[in-house]
């Protein structure tokens, strides 16, 4: 179990505990909390991690709204520290979340993706739950070494072993860009470094960049950079030029 939702709260204390995991984080306003025996106000960019049976006390602004995950584990030992600093990626994430929550949508795998967002930010490694970055990384070096063959979102969410929703979510969480885009890109990035260092037909440059049509190729290489592959290596090719 693992789920989204927006609260208010009121200004007199109230205090329980629950045998599930909660995520509390202000976006607008302050919440009076105390966990562990620590107290806080908790302000936005800040989150509160509270463990399955731990009593926690609470108040707040009847007019503020909290984000609150509710879930069923925790990566690592996230709720060793149960007040935290909310980083940019973190940031750029929660804006992302309470905008799928306050629309009432909802994406595989975006609890996951948070908890570990945390987790990553505390430095915390679980053998139990590989880091995303980590995974991430294994599908970029997957992707440079076979640039030349088909890559497609489901045989690299399973290198990354995420389902394929859960994958495109996190990649794009990770990288800032789709999946599709960053293949694109490298694919690009391999193209201009062969016709600049190599003199290699153009043709055979597509082959290894994964395009088996040199004019889809050259179609996407001119939205790329404005120019032919072959008008490109003419300006910025630096292999001596052949006399006569």
């Amino acid at each position: 179990m693992s789920r989204f939702s927006l609260r208010h709260y009121h200004h007199h204390v109230c205090s329980h505990s629950h045998d599930f995991a909660q995520l509390v984080i202000p976006l607008d306003g302050p919440l009076e909390i105390e966990v562990q025996g620590r107290g806080r106000r908790l302000a936005p960019g800040s989150a509160c991690i509270i463990a399955p049976g731990e009593r926690h006390d609470y108040a707040a602004d009847p007019a503020l709204s909290f984000l609150v995950q509710e879930s069923d584990w925790l990566p690592g030992d996230l709720a060793a520290h149960p007040f935290i600093e909310l980083d940019e990626p973190q940031r750029h994430y929660l804006a992302f979340l309470h905008r799928m929550v306050a629309e009432g949508r909802q994406v595989a795998g975006m609890e996951q993706v948070w908890l570990s967002l945390l987790a990553e930010g505390q430095g915390m490694q679980s053998a139990a739950i590989p880091r995303l970055a980590a995974r991430i990384l294994k599908v970029q070096r997957h992707i440079e070494a076979n640039l030349a063959t088909p890559l497609t979102n489901q045989q690299l969410a399973a290198i990354a072993c995420l389902g394929q929703s859960q994958f495109k979510l996190a990649f794009r969480q990770q990288l800032g860009v789709s999946v599709s885009h960053y293949i694109r890109s490298r694919r690009m990035a391999l193209a201009r470094t062969l016709l600049a260092g190599t003199q290699l037909p153009v043709g055979e440059i597509a082959s290894r960049c994964g395009y088996q049509n040199q004019g889809a190729f050259g179609e996407r290489f001119l939205v790329e950079t404005g120019l032919t592959p072959s008008l490109w290596r003419q300006q910025n090719g630096h292999l001596p030029q052949r006399n006569g």
